[in-house]
């Protein structure tokens, strides 16, 4: 059994672990990080990533920040092989970079250099790529700056939404770095270095960036609510009330005229007007309620009704 690392905390992580494990790679120790707040109550909760070590019996630590010369410490005396991070949701200082002989290995949900940074997932559904994929790059101390070993791709559908799309590209990558890691560690995949010329870089979301804005072509609009499911989550309010549009398609049957937001119901369906084009809403949530289809709940709003922005006092929220 080799002895490495893994670095990792939402579900993401969780899947590639799986796939890892199936593969016979179980880490010699895993780490997370610390426990959060979580529902109503608030309450300390491990993540998902803890919980798939606890019922392995895996040794975690959960540092709250890895510059802390104990943790450092403590990795060191381990002597992994190799590190591995996915969604770890912590940069790697040279102190641990420069720890495994084989290095520190990150899997990235995009092809790299494209869509570096936070948000690459909902990236790829803003800009309407056709494609996408994950990279198992050997880190530096960059921002996903280092050298690629290897990628793969994946087309995508004008419906797949940000948690579906997540959830396809953790199952991928596990693949990919099943695929990777004895060829890597045998010394016949070199690392190759990216192209600078076309790397792009994406930020961490807030809360404020699921708001819709109708002024846009439809085609955005609806690429703008899929790549913010399930967060931050698409919004936008009637008569002072919240609404979290789920899902949404490009309405391409007859002009529908109106300003920006303007809503027609044709059939039980829900046709919003855009700058250009409309979109149909499939699935909506009001505030404080539950999801519904729109032909289910379609009779609850009126002819003509604006979907729009709040006042400026709504509280843009925290980011992630």
């Amino acid at each position: 059994m080799i002895p490495f690392v893994f670095m990792g905390t939402p579900e993401f992580s969780t899947v590639i672990l799986d796939e890892l494990e199936a593969a016979n790679f179980v880490p010699s120790l895993v780490i997370t990080q610390p426990d959060r707040p979580c529902g109503r109550g608030r309450k300390l909760a491990p993540s998902p990533v803890s919980l798939w070590a606890e019922a392995r019996g895996i040794r975690t630590l959960k540092p709250r920040t890895c510059r802390d010369q104990v943790f450092v410490d403590q990795l060191k005396a381990l002597e992994p092989v190799f590190i591995l991070t996915a969604a770890f949701g912590q940069i790697l200082p040279a102190s641990i970079l420069e720890i495994p002989d084989k290095g520190c290995l990150n899997l990235h949900a995009s092809l790299l250099p494209r869509y570096r940074g936070a948000s690459p997932v909902q990236a790829a559904l803003l800009n309407g790529d056709k494609e996408t994929g994950v990279t198992l790059m050997l880190m530096d101390e960059g921002l996903d700056t280092g050298p690629i070993i290897s990628r793969s791709r994946v087309a995508l559908t004008d419906q797949i939404g940000a948690g579906e799309l997540n959830l396809a590209l953790a199952r991928l990558g596990g693949e990919l770095v099943a695929e990777s890691l004895c060829p890597y560690l045998e010394g016949k995949l070199i690392p190759q270095p990216q192209d600078e010329s076309r790397a792009t870089i994406t930020r961490l979301l807030k809360k404020a960036d699921g708001e819709v804005d109708f002024d846009q072509p439809a085609f955005q609009v609806h690429n703008h609510i899929r790549a913010m499911n399930p967060w931050p989550g698409a919004f936008a309010f009637l008569d002072g009330k919240r609404y979290k549009l789920l899902r949404a398609r490009v309405f391409e049957e007859s002009f529908v005229p109106g300003v920006p937001g303007e809503l027609h119901l044709i059939d039980r369906r829900m046709i919003l007007v855009c700058g250009e084009g409309a979109v149909e809403i499939l699935e909506i949530q009001p505030e404080s309620g539950t999801a519904m289809t729109c032909v289910t709940c379609s009779h609850n709003f009126e002819e003509g009704s604006i979907f729009g922005a709040c006042a400026p006092c709504e509280d843009p929220g925290e980011d992630r």
